[in-house]
């Protein structure tokens, strides 16, 4: 298996609330090249972030913990 993902790159747009997620990517890059794309299209206010990914880990019986790999 690959690495492990940390977190994501999530597109939306502003036009009408709640911005809306237009695509969700594993580089700044992709993210970037697909919000241009859109903001020259059907879309006039486009904006991209990185969003940590948490995961959930059960060790045992009374062990549970929660974040993201550091």
């Amino acid at each position: 298996m690959g690495g492990a993902v940390r977190n994501v790159w999530i597109v939306s747009h502003e036009d009408s609330p709640p911005n809306n997620i237009i695509g969700v990517f594993a580089t700044q890059s992709e993210a970037a090249s697909f919000a241009e794309e859109m903001a020259a299209g059907p879309f006039e206010s486009v904006i991209y972030s990185s969003f940590s990914i948490g995961y959930r880990y059960d060790r045992g019986t009374g062990h549970v913990e929660y974040g993201p790999d550091e």
